[in-house]
């Protein structure tokens, strides 16, 4: 696998609440859709507010390896082989405050735990970013196991280390 650099820098934050933070994206006039309110106020999530600073690395499928269309829970085994972490749920949504240079008709998506985003009609979604309608948007898309990608998408990730050292505090 090529070297990756990291893509994006999360500066830390002070948000109080999950709350707080989509109140201020609102506010922002970022478009926030119906799924990602729900998944969020959903407190059966358990999604808590995370301030930490963050490196954020952009992979594609195929930089992983895999050279035709693949299950998320492959390329997720391959990330974590490769020392990098999942991002927790929280943080897709703090990027969107780091990202508006993002390119029109782009939409990225981060590689989140399965089951960690599940609306209240028990779907389970990832996060992800995108730019269209002259508007940046926060949205979802399906987050299962057998769920298909092909080796041109693009995931966003971080590294194991940057995980461990925000657990330890």
């Amino acid at each position: 696998m090529k070297n990756i650099r990291v893509w994006k820098k999360i500066k830390k934050s002070n948000f109080k609440s999950i709350k707080h933070l989509l109140s201020h994206l609102k506010r922002k006039k970022y478009a926030l859709s119906p799924w990602i309110i729900n998944i969020f106020d959903n407190k059966k999530n358990n999604i808590s507010i995370n301030n930490q600073s963050y490196d954020l690395y952009k992979i594609k499928v195929k930089d992983l390896g895999f050279k035709k269309a693949t299950k998320l829970k492959y390329i997720y085994k391959k990330l974590l082989s490769k020392n990098y972490a999942l991002v927790p749920p929280v943080l897709a949504l703090r990027t969107r405050l780091f990202y508006e240079e993002q390119k029109k008709g782009e939409w990225l998506r981060f590689a989140t735990p399965f089951n960690s985003m599940i609306d209240t009609d028990k779907v389970p979604h990832l996060p992800k970013l995108g730019k269209a309608l002259k508007k940046y948007f926060i949205e979802t898309y399906w987050s299962y196991p057998d769920a298909i990608f092909h080796p041109h998408n693009e995931f966003i990730v971080t590294k194991k280390d940057d995980i461990s050292k925000f657990k330890n505090k």
